[in-house]
Parts: C-alpha cells; structure tokens; sequence
C-alpha cells in the first residue's frame, strides 16, 4: 500500500515520494516492474497494430515468431539498466557542479534504478490503455507518423526523467534537461542492440539470468533473516521490561516508514527506560519527519539533557534545528553556532544557521554562510560532497533566491 501511494505521488511529482522509491533500492522489483510495462505497452500496441492493417502507415501484422523477436525486451533492458542509467548518473554528478566528476558509486545506482525502473514501468503500463484507446496516428509532414499513444509516451518519459534527474541530483531543472539531452548520445547503442542483434547471445543472456537469480536469493535470504528477527525482537516484547527489544522494533518500523507502529514502540520503551538518549533522539527523528517539531524539540532537548555529547555533538544542531522550526530564533542561532564551533565543516548545520539568520532579517550573514559551505564543498574531498551533495544544493539554490 506505502508503495501504490509513492509511485502516486511520484506521478503527481511529489518529490519525497520519488525519493522513497529510491531509498528503497528494490533493483529487482523496479526490473520486474519496468519489464512489466514496457512487455504491455507493447502487446498492446501489436494488437492494436493487428485491427489496423488497412492504414496506409501500418504493415502487415507480423508472425508469432516476429512478435517475440521484435519486441527486444531483454535489449531495452540491457540498455537501460546496464548503459543508460550508469550514464545518467554520471551525467548528472559532472553537471551538479561539486567536483563529482564523471564518477557512478553502487550506492547511486541502486537508488536510482529502483526510481527510475519503477517509474517509467509505470509510465508504460499508463500508455498501454491510451494506446488501446487511442489507435489513431498523428501525421507529421509526408513521411512521418506517430500513434497518440507513443507520443503521450516519449513525452511523460521525456518530462518525468527530466524532472526525477534534478530531485535526485539535486540539480536545476535547466541542468537536468542538459543531462537528459546528453544521455540521448547512448541511443546509438539501443540501434545496435535492437537492429543488429535481434536476440542477444546467448553468452550475455546467460550470465545475466545467473546475475538476477544470485540476487533473488539474496534478496529473499535477507528478507528470511528479517522476518525471522523481527519475531524474535515480538518474543522479547514479551519481557515487559525489554525497552530495547520495543526500540529496536520501532527502529525497524520508523525505517520502512511505518510510522505509527514505531511511534508505539518508541513510547512503550521510553515508558520503560525514560533516560536512554538514544530512544528520545529516535522519537525526535520520528516526529521531525512527520512535521511534529515542538514534539520533536521536546525529544531532543531531552536528548541533550541525558547527553550533551550524544551523536558526536551533533544533538546540538538538532536542538538548534528544532528551535528554527518552532520559530524560536535566537535560540536556533546560539546552538546552532555552537556546533558550528566543534564541527565548522558540517554543511547541514550552516545552512540551517543560514536559514535562521534570513528569517531573522540578517541577510549579508546568512550569504556568508551560504558561500562557505559552496566554498568547503569545493575544497573537501570527493566523498564528502557526495555525501552532502542535498546540503550543497539546498545552500546554493537558497543563494540565488537572495539575488
């Protein structure tokens, strides 16, 4: 159900439901799940092919074998999983400005083909009924012709790429059509996969099909292993004073999004053991993200309390951030310098002092923040701007709003 409402809200380009399905990383259903769509459009298209034989723009309907043959399903997916979004990716790291280069970590693939995989099969399963609907053909000039169905295609392909390239790389929109355009320079690789090798050897499919199942079985032995520690951690549950085995729960239901059973399991544990930091810090995480922020102050001012040391320090800046969004201004500004003082490279911190010093009408520091943590990100290395790259963008965009 969580799934249906972030591919919904990916449609109705909602940008924390497209990087739901990223952070799911579900390489394998996003696969089934494009394989689905485009395998539909195109049968359906065939069909649809097959009543429309007397159109002057449409041949013969083809033979069984031809169908199988021509509808290069295993190529699309090569090219798409295996060239094209190793090249978005790259693409877009060059592009985004931070020194990334034309560089693809594991981390960013799987995201981004768990994304992108799913949304575009969804893209393809939506044209299908318009296709079927829609048989008619748009005539461009004397010798080219399109369906209604493939056009509304291309274009929502075309639209919704664009725009999940810039949420996901934190990049413009302006930046993102640039990646998308020279991502078309792959398509010559689509023609010669499509045209000249009309089924892909059979020493590509194999290793392929041996690569998915080793993956499956991956997939499901990790799934046994939770399932089988999550009934583990009920069976401690059992113990009314297991606090942990409560908060580890809540931590595997805050993590798949389920947030009103980890808000009952957190509460039972702190009902337990009210002065373990890490419990309110884990509530104070839950009730941000669901925009509770005087809750989630309150969770991390206990936090601080029980240990002002905890996360390395960083409780300062969550307090700070909390403060910030419960308009408490001063306060948001004095913690949030304080970390600043212990960890001055830490660009989430400075932008949200940015951000509390722009509402508190003090503009020519807030650019000063803004320009240093563009100016570390720079400076620092590699990883570390990969790693922060949401912080890098928010700063930057935040800055030119101020011009």
């Amino acid at each position: 159900m969580i799934l249906l409402l972030d591919l919904l809200g990916t449609l109705g380009f909602r940008s924390r439901s497209l990087r739901a399905l990223a952070a799911r990383r579900a390489v394998g259903f996003a696969v089934v799940c494009l394989a689905a769509g485009f395998l539909t459009f195109v049968l359906v298209r065939n069909s649809v092919y097959a009543g429309l034989v007397t159109s002057p723009y449409v041949e013969a309907p083809p033979s069984l074998l031809e169908t199988i043959l021509n509808i290069n399903l295993l190529q699309t997916l090569v090219f798409l999983v295996m060239i094209y979004v190793p090249t978005v990716i790259a693409l877009g790291n060059a592009i985004a400005g931070d020194g990334l280069g034309l560089t693809v970590s594991r981390a960013e693939y799987t995201t981004h083909l768990s994304a992108l995989g799913m949304l575009w099969g969804v893209l393809f399963l939506i044209a299908a009924p318009i296709q079927w609907l829609v048989p008619q053909f748009l005539v461009l000039g004397d010798f080219v012709s399109i369906s209604v169905g493939l056009l509304w295609l291309i274009a929502s392909v075309a639209v919704y790429t664009i725009w999940a390239i810039a949420r996901m790389h934190y990049i413009s929109l302006l930046a993102s059509l640039a990646v998308f355009i020279l991502s078309g320079f792959t398509l010559p690789i689509f023609y010669v996969l499509t045209t000249f090798l009309l089924a892909l050897p059979i020493f590509i499919i194999l290793p392929l099909l041996y690569i998915f199942a080793q993956r499956f079985r991956e997939l499901i032995s990790v799934k046994s292993s939770l399932s089988n520690f999550r009934r583990h951690l009920y069976t401690l549950t059992l113990n009314p004073r297991n606090a942990d085995a409560h908060f580890q729960l809540g931590l595997l239901h805050f993590r798949n999004a389920h947030m009103e059973a980890a808000r009952g399991y957190f509460e039972q544990a702190l009902a337990i053991d009210p002065d373990e930091a890490e419990y309110h810090y884990q509530m104070g995480r839950l009730c941000e993200a669901r925009g509770e922020w005087p809750k989630a102050l309150e969770e991390y001012e206990a936090t601080y309390l029980l240990n002002p040391e905890f996360g390395l320090g960083d409780i300062f800046r969550e307090v700070g951030k909390g403060y910030l969004h419960t308009a408490q201004l001063d306060k948001a500004i004095e913690f949030l310098r304080f970390f600043l003082d212990r960890r001055g490279s830490d660009p989430q911190g400075r932008y949200w002092l940015a951000v509390a010093l722009q509402r508190s009408g003090r503009i020519d520091e807030m650019r000063a923040q803004l320009n240093l943590i563009l100016d570390q990100a720079r400076s620092n290395p590699r990883f570390f701007r990969k790693e922060n790259r949401a912080w890098i963008y928010q700063a930057r965009m935040l800055l030119r709003s101020q011009t």
